[in-house]
């Protein structure tokens, strides 16, 4: 049975992810999103913020149907689980969005804390 209220769609887009770790220490990651909704999204990653965790991330929105004009979606958002997979498969975590916030451009990916 699906528990979710939003519709979740496939989308792989670059993100990129910061909050203070342990004793207040400044810590960031980056990977690709599996999958995003209006109230949340998984990524993939090799570095996987904790559970219950709020972060900062940065998504980069490529444009669609040859446009030439990218988006980012830059928001907060609270780490819901964290997977470590197995036989191939990529680690990554979910996450609940706190809002959205849409900025024009396609530069690098930095999260400013």
């Amino acid at each position: 049975m699906e528990r979710r209220k939003q519709t979740r769609h496939r989308l792989a887009a670059d993100a990129a992810f910061a909050w203070e770790g342990p004793r207040n220490t400044p810590s960031q990651g980056d990977g690709i999103t599996r999958d995003i909704s209006l109230s949340g999204a998984f990524i993939f990653s090799l570095t996987c913020p904790a559970v219950a965790e709020t972060i900062q991330v940065d998504i980069l929105l490529l444009p669609l149907g040859g446009g030439s004009r990218t988006l980012r979606l830059k928001t907060g958002a609270t780490v819901l689980r964290v997977e470590h997979l197995t036989d191939g498969e990529k680690d990554g975590f979910a996450v609940a969005l706190h809002g959205l916030g849409l900025a024009e451009g396609n530069n690098d990916l930095r999260v400013q804390q």
